[in-house]
Formats: C-alpha cells, structure tokens, sequence
C-alpha cells in the first residue's frame, strides 16, 4: 500500500492514472455500484451534467470496473465493502469530444475510424464495413461471444453544440447520430448496460428516437452526488491540502472553507432540498493546487456554443433577482428550438436553490461567485463581440477613470470595447445601454442599482462608491444635456445630499449616425 501523501489530479480525468500516480479519487463507487446492481432496469443510463463535472472521470471509471480489473478499486468502497464478483466484459468507449465533426462526411468518417480501432484492441477486423452503423453491429455481434457488451459514449452533444449557430450542419450530424443510436437499440440483447453523458438533453424525437429505453438520471435523487464534490467529501478527502491553503492564506481551515464554499459550491441537481449542494471539482482542484481562489469557470468550464446561442436568442442582459420555473423549464430540447432558461441550467450557469412541492414550481439563481462572475463576463463578450482580453482592458480603464472622474477616458474606453460590434447589429432601444451600464458597473464591483425610486419617477442608474455617488441618466440619439436636464428637472439626486459625499449628476446620449458609436456626456459635480 503506497502510505504517501495523495497528490491532486488537476485535469486528469483518467481512472487509472489517479491509482498509478497516487492521487486522490473522490470514491463514487457506492452510488455506480447502485446503479449498475439495480434490479428494476435495464441498467440502461442517460445523464447530463455541466462541463468540468467529472463525467470524463466517471466514464472512465466504469470502463475500468466493466473490464474486471478489481485491483483498481481495492482502496474504495465498491472494493472493500460490496459483494462486486468483477466479470470482464467487453467495453466500447465513444468520447464524440474526441471524434471529428466539422461536417457529417467527416464525422461519419471519423465514427468509423474509432469503430475500427476499438475493435483492433479486441482482434477484430471491421475495416470491410461501408457504415458506422454497419461496424457497430458486426462489432457487437462479435464482443458478444466473449460476455454481454456494455456502451460508454461521453460528450455525445458535442457534433451537435458545437455547430448551434449553424443548424444545417447540427442537422447533419442529428441524423448521423440519430442513425447510429438505433442501430445501438437493434443490439439491445446483447447489452450488459449502456451510460450516454453530455452537457444538453435533447428531445428523444429529435435524437433518441430509436434508443428509447434509456432512463434519464439527470435529476434523479441517485445522481445528485454522483457529480461534483459534497461538503463531507471535502473534508474527508482533501483536508491536507485545505490545511495547507488555510496556512498559506493565514486564515482557519473553517474560515477557509466558508470562503471555498462562497466560491465553488452551491450546485444542486435534484428537487429533494435534502441533498446537499455540489462543489464544482475542477476548481476546487485548481483552488487548492494553486492557493488561491480565482474564476476558473469562464476559462475551463463554459461550453464554447453560448455565446454564439446568446446572441441568436437577443438574451436581455438584466437576470432578474428571482428566477421561477416550472419542471418544463428542465425538460430536452430540440436543437432548433432552445430555451435560454433551460440552455443556462444545463450549462451551469443556473441552479435549483428550492422546489415548492405544492405549486411544482422551483427556484433558480447562481449556484455562487465564481458562476454569477463567469455569466456577465459572457453577456459582455456575447453582446459588445469582444475577446476577453479586450474586455477586461477596458474594465480596467473604467475603473481608473471613474476614480479620477474622468469621463473623457470612461467614454473612450466604452467606445473602444464596443468598437467590434458590427454596426449592423447596434440596437438602437435606450433601455439596450441603460442595462448595458448596468452590467459593466457590476462587473466592475460597483453595485449599479437600476430604476432607483425618487419622489418624481425613477432615475435610470445610481453608483455609489466608497467617495462619491453617481446618478446617470442615459438618452438614445437625443442629447447629453436633454439626459442631464431630466435629473435636475426630477430631482433624482436629491434623496442623495445628505450623505457626505460629493454627488456628480452624468447625462450620456449614444448614437450611431456614421456607424460608429457617438458619446455624448454633461457632468457635474455637487
């Protein structure tokens, strides 16, 4: 037994490496020995889950446990504490992440590629067969005389996603995978168990047609801990290393796991509030190995459709505070027809917070700060179409001319991050900037508060920060001075005086009148 410290597996999703390289495995074992013991089903799984949930890992795992290779698993619970008798069994193990797609030629090509090596692994020759449909068969057929065959497919969305602002493409690729999971329903005798993992859930009209047998797990109370870390599992599992962090920040292990917490936890995936909440694995694993917390969402964990689903739905960039939904709101989808509230569920980027049992209507909101931070970057990036790197340069502008009250230097900095929006697609609404604002001061860590109440009506933003207030009202293709006339005229600022700080009133007009975008601002301070 090897009795040295367990090292962390930052971006190691392969089962046995975490054994040979003695790193630490958050044993899911009990919960996969449930599932694939279970004697009411066919053993027959489907689960969606965010990028970066570890479902690379658990497809691995079970490749390995399916295979027999019981050495593996000697240290965890399915080893130790079950009565497992470990039968070989062939396995065939698709990751569509890793299978070519760009077009359906290819990924037709490719699918039978992989086919052909997985069965060279097993001595078997497929290459004579003209489809993947037709290799999968002869495959199966064949694996079926050494013991029942078990199907692992990871990533299987990805020949869809990846081509969502090109619906002809995904098209194509639906019907080639539509295609192929009939055939896998075809061989259904000859199945030990199947497990299908992604981000999306799509339609079973539109996809799983054929393969109607699968039992969706996305929300079911057995895989609510199957993905991610629990609370008790930090602590049991990776107390070292949040010790060492807690030294390293000077703070306590428990002040420590308050704020990791803060960060990284909050996800939950069923409608039973007992479970407990999710911590995001990777960037735990990347929290701890680093000794600092940091977004490792919006680098890592954000799948690379959103931002182009985002702009073709015109998502409004103000979230409200309290989001309801019904069960539908979770329900598949089809491709040409995406809700924004479902796409941000599945994604991650919203969580159950709570479910109400009488009216079967549950609550959403960001699962914590590291997600809530990730989703406005994305707004940002989605809606002004701009690098990250652009984007935060401009921040950092921002926030350096607001200090000095220099709203020459604040203009210019918005009109160079808005500078790669094509300039047919500006909107030309007030409202569209007005939130606009709004996000960017938020990101910028601010607290705009939208629509603030006077005794007169409702001034369009208010930022306070530790030395000064700000009202701003903003007009569209009218004038600066019209904007900053109305919070005189008003008295916006009035509620404001009394609070020892210097008050600065901002009218801003935009417009587009040579196709670029115009900034025109009045200021004054009181």
């Amino acid at each position: 037994m090897n009795n040295k410290p367990k090292q962390l597996g930052l971006n190691v999703s392969i089962f046995e490496n975490f054994i040979k390289n003695n790193r630490v495995y958050i044993d899911k074992t009990k919960i996969i020995y449930d599932l694939i013991t279970a004697l009411d089903n066919e053993h027959f799984y489907f689960v969606s889950r965010p990028r970066r949930f570890g479902k690379s890992l658990f497809i691995s795992t079970l490749k390995e446990l399916f295979s027999g290779r019981k050495e593996l698993f000697d240290e965890y619970w399915i080893g130790k504490h079950s009565n497992y008798d470990w039968p070989k069994h062939p396995v065939i193990h698709l990751d569509f992440g890793g299978i070519a797609h760009a077009n359906a030629q290819e990924f037709k090509k490719d699918l039978g590629n992989e086919l052909d090596r997985i069965a060279r692994i097993y001595g078997i020759s497929i290459t004579q067969e003209a489809t993947p449909e037709r290799k999968l068969t002869i495959l199966v057929e064949e694996l079926r005389q050494q013991n029942t065959v078990v199907l692992l497919i990871d990533e299987y969305d990805k020949p869809l996603v990846d081509h969502i602002d090109n619906l002809s493409l995904a098209e194509e690729n639906r019907k080639i995978l539509s295609s192929f999971y009939t055939t896998v329903k075809s061989l259904e005798a000859n199945w030990r168990a199947i497990f299908i993992t992604g981000v999306s859930k799509f339609t079973r009209t539109s996809l799983f047609s054929g393969l109607n047998n699968l039992e969706e797990l996305s929300l079911e109370p057995i895989a609510a801990e199957l993905f991610g870390y629990t609370h008790e599992e930090l602590i049991t599992y990776l107390s070292p290393q949040i010790e060492r962090f807690a030294e390293h920040l000077g703070k306590t292990k428990q002040e420590t796991l308050a704020d990791m917490k803060t960060w990284y936890d909050g996800y939950r995936f069923c409608k039973d509030m007992k479970k407990p909440q999710m911590y995001n694995p990777l960037s735990v694993t990347k929290c701890l190995k680093s000794k600092e917390f940091s977004n490792v969402w919006f680098n890592t964990g954000s799948p690379s459709f959103l931002i182009p689903l985002l702009r073709l739905k015109g998502t409004s960039l103000e979230i409200p505070d309290v989001i309801k939904a019904t069960a539908g709101s979770f329900d598949a989808f089809d491709i040409k027809n995406i809700p924004v509230v479902t796409l941000l569920l599945q994604t991650g980027y919203l969580t159950i917070v709570d479910y109400d049992a009488q009216t079967e209507i549950f609550t959403l909101d960001y699962p914590n700060r590291e997600v809530r931070e990730s989703f406005k970057k994305y707004l940002m990036l989605a809606f002004a179409y701009a690098t990250p790197e652009t984007l935060d340069m401009a921040l950092i502008r921002m926030r350096r001319a607001l200090a000095r009250k220099d709203f020459e230097e604040f203009c210019r900095a918005i009109k160079g991050l808005f500078a790669c929006i094509p300039h047919n697609l500006h909107i030309a609404v007030e409202a569209y900037y007005h939130s606009l604002f709004h996000l960017m001061f938020d990101m910028l860590g601010m607290r705009p508060r939208s629509e603030e109440a006077s005794s007169r009506g409702r001034s369009d933003l208010v930022l306070e920060t530790a030395d000064g207030i700000f009202v701003f009202e903003f007009k569209y293709d009218e004038s600066a001075q019209e904007a900053f006339d109305q919070i005189i005229r008003k008295k916006y600022h009035e509620k404001y005086m009394y609070m020892n700080k210097p008050v600065t009133l901002v009218g801003i007009d935009m417009n587009f009148k040579d196709k670029e975008l115009a900034l025109e601002w009045v200021q004054q301070t009181l």
